[in-house]
């Protein structure tokens, strides 16, 4: 079995699909620290105009020392109106469909709704769970091979990143095999420039 893992990012690229796509089982990190501006609670596209933009969910103090899965998302002084509006102008998402995105005062969930609704619209069948329903102790390289052997996987599907920072030992002695994903893009905006 092909396992992939990433954390929970807010309306991921395309890459992080193709990638859920190849893969068996996905499995969503949200219990490992949080890291604010990051892809966990933001993203970009160019507007219609060509310019770069970004869309953020603001976060609650202090969430640099929480995990994904506990963060809050900041109180709304405005910001949930203008992200609404500016992806409904930018791509056309119906305003009820958003609404239910951002509903909810957790990080995790609004990120969840935003990637099931990139997997149903990019037809992706690929089923996934979350890595503290495992209740995995272990960190790094360590805890990945963990997860992946909670699950019976054989194989771990890696971004290229992953060769930086990977104990390829680990996986061996394990007798996981790494594969190292590739994604072919034009860009790395938001899957919703290509919906």
């Amino acid at each position: 079995m092909k396992v992939a893992i990433h954390q929970p990012e807010h309306f991921p690229y395309l890459g992080y699909f193709q990638k859920m796509e190849k893969a068996d089982l996905f499995i969503i990190l949200d219990d490992v620290k949080f890291k604010k501006n990051n892809f966990q609670n933001r993203n970009r596209f160019l507007n219609k105009s060509g310019k770069e933009e970004w869309f953020t969910l603001p976060v609650e103090k202090k969430a640099n020392s929480k995990l994904i899965k506990d963060v809050k998302i900041g109180q709304d002084f405005g910001w949930k109106k203008k992200i609404i509006k500016q992806i409904n102008i930018n791509f056309g998402l119906d305003l009820d469909i958003l609404n239910n995105i951002y509903n909810s005062d957790s990080l995790c969930i609004s990120n969840l709704r935003s990637i099931d609704y990139c997997r149903l619209n990019l037809n992706i069948q690929t089923p996934y769970i979350m890595s503290s329903d495992l209740n995995i102790k272990a960190s790094k390289s360590d805890l990945l091979v963990k997860l992946c052997k909670e699950v019976n996987a054989t194989h771990y599907i890696s971004g290229s990143g992953g060769t930086e920072y990977l104990d390829m030992n680990l996986f061996v002695s394990n007798k996981i095999h790494i594969e190292i994903f590739n994604p072919k893009l034009k860009d790395y905006y938001t899957a919703l420039c290509h919906i």
